[in-house]
């Protein structure tokens, strides 16, 4: 599983910054994130960003959004 938090963010022009501002996370969880670097997280803290991106950007937001799955060949 690889994120795409970043790509999302910048597609859509939103800064980590505003991102932590506006979720109420942790800025050390929400920068981690943003940088595509966290190798677990909370469901409670999935859920509020991506509740987050869903105001941010006025659109539903999937996991599918911010996730990849990456298989073996």
């Amino acid at each position: 599983m690889n994120w795409k938090i970043r790509q999302f963010l910048e597609k859509h022009n939103i800064t980590p910054y505003r991102l932590w501002k506006e979720s109420g996370l942790a800025r050390q969880t929400v920068y981690t994130l943003a940088h595509d670097k966290g190798d677990r997280v909370d469901l409670g803290t999935l859920g509020t960003v991506l509740f987050t991106l869903e105001k941010l950007i006025a659109k539903p937001v999937t996991l599918d959004d911010l996730l990849e799955v990456v298989r073996d060949a």
